[in-house]
């Protein structure tokens, strides 16, 4: 298993920080954390955080996203402040902010883009890589 965090900045201002947990389960999978603050303020007890895994999805030749309970994998923690589940995230205003940063992350994080998409990526009971078929 490998462990990214990063701190994402917005128009130069703090706006959220990620964990990317990634894993070799039944092919390649990544399980995002991301905490989002309004203020991101020395003892302000504002964050909130979304979860979701990345990975093979039986009958797709592509990983798919899908929301999850944030932060299953760390103990409670300020810094991930209310965890949402997947229902309080489906409903909560900042869902699409959070997709975008999911986003963000896979086109821009090296390594997890490796990691889902890259060379010997397998997805969901196949041995190849869609992205790799067909190149020379």
């Amino acid at each position: 298993m490998t462990r990214v965090t990063a701190f994402v900045n917005k128009a130069g201002d703090a706006y959220a920080v990620y964990y990317a947990s990634c894993y070799h389960h039944d092919g390649h999978e990544a399980w995002i954390d991301a905490v989002f603050s309004p203020t991101w303020g020395e003892g302000a007890d504002d964050h909130f955080t979304f979860g979701c895994r990345v990975g093979p999805v039986e009958g797709q030749t592509e990983p798919a996203a899908s929301l999850v309970p944030a932060a299953q994998a760390w103990g409670e923690s300020a810094v991930f402040g209310r965890k949402l589940s997947r229902d309080e995230a489906l409903s909560h205003p900042m869902l699409g902010e959070f997709w975008e940063l999911v986003d963000h992350v896979l086109t821009r994080d090296t390594v997890v883009s490796a990691h889902v998409y890259g060379q010997g990526a397998r997805f969901a009971g196949t041995s190849e890589n869609p992205r790799s078929q067909g190149s020379a």
